[in-house]
């Protein structure tokens, strides 16, 4: 299995890229797909940037695809960030749920007169 950090990942997308720390077996040193049923299998959540992960991988359609994949050591200060950002998404839709139902709901009908 080759190790790698995650360069980046995306959960509503639901894939995201590997930056492998040494070449494979061809030398290809590209970036590897890691898609979320990779994930699935694994037990795996989400990733955040900058974890450490291994991972075996194999050639779909000229890209280099995540097969199986382990995670090694989660980088905690992403994680930490990655929280801070969502608390601070579901504070403001709890607000602006607040916000509507207080105020009543008035149309405009452009039609009457």
């Amino acid at each position: 299995m080759r190790q790698g950090k995650v360069k980046w990942y995306n959960g509503k997308k639901c894939f995201g890229f590997i930056s492998p720390d040494a070449p494979n077996e061809n030398g290809n040193t590209d970036d590897v797909f890691v898609h979320s049923s990779s994930l699935k299998e694994a037990g795996i959540r989400f990733l955040n940037e900058n974890d450490i992960v291994e991972f075996e991988e194999e050639v779909r359609g000229d890209k280099l695809s995540v097969t199986k994949i382990k995670l090694i050591q989660r980088d905690e200060e992403s994680a930490r960030r990655f929280h801070e950002r969502r608390n601070e998404r579901r504070r403001a839709n709890e607000e602006r749920n607040q916000h509507e139902a207080k105020a009543p709901r008035r149309g405009f009908a452009f039609w009457k007169k």
